[in-house]
Order: structure tokens, then sequence, then C-alpha cells
């Protein structure tokens, strides 16, 4: 019964992501692209998402996720980006807490890629 719970759980941030970003200006296949890559982040331990469109309008060609991670689910959320994740332009961590971290705000760039962009870019076929 769990798994049916959390792929309920999966449809409905699935449902609500497209409808939130629907007028972000990505088009259709590249966001529903993205919302299932986001959906599996957040089935790889990223909880509490914040997700905005990334780019300048009419050019948004990705997304950033941010969420905050525990000290102890870090390194386990952090190899599931790295190791796990398609599209992935970058990750930054920021720690909150002094003096010693307590929780750390993960931030995931989801889009082209930069080595993708560069080839595209100077016409060379990948």
């Amino acid at each position: 019964m769990g798994t049916d719970k959390t792929t309920k759980r999966s449809e409905s941030l699935e449902k609500e992501l497209i409808r939130a970003l629907r007028f972000s200006g990505l088009d259709k296949e590249n966001l529903n692209e993205l919302v299932r890559i986001v959906v599996g982040l957040n089935d790889g331990g990223l909880d509490q998402l914040r997700v905005y469109p990334k780019g300048q309008p009419p050019i948004v060609d990705g997304l950033q996720v941010q969420a905050l991670v525990n000290t102890e689910e870090l390194t386990t959320v952090l190899n599931h980006i790295l190791t796990n994740t398609p599209r992935l332009r970058g990750v930054s961590v920021f720690p909150y807490g002094i003096p010693n971290p307590e929780i750390f705000q993960v931030n995931v760039d989801l889009g082209e890629t930069v080595q993708t962009t560069a080839i595209t870019a100077t016409g060379i076929a990948a």
C-alpha cells in the first residue's frame, strides 16, 4: 500500500508543477520532461520543494529546484542528484547554522547542459 500512496503523491506533484509552470515560457514537451525529473528528485529525498523557471523570457530553458535537507540526509541526497539526474546543469549547497550547520539549502539547476549548449552554438554535431 505504501507504493500506491507514493505513486499518487508523485502524480499529484507532477500535475501541480505542470499547472503552476504552464505559463513559464517552457515548451510543453520540455516542461513535461523537466517536471518528471523534479518528481524523481522529490522521490530521491528532496522535500519541501520550490521550483522556478530559469532563464530570461522569452527564452526560458530550464528549472531551478530549491529544497532544505537535514545534515544526516545530505550525503544520500547529493549522491542521488549527482548520479541519477539527467539534464543536470549544476548543484549548489548552502549551510544554515552557526557554528555547526544544522540544515542545508540545496539548489539544483536543470535544463540543457552547458556542453550541449556550447556544441549547438558552434554548430558541431555531438
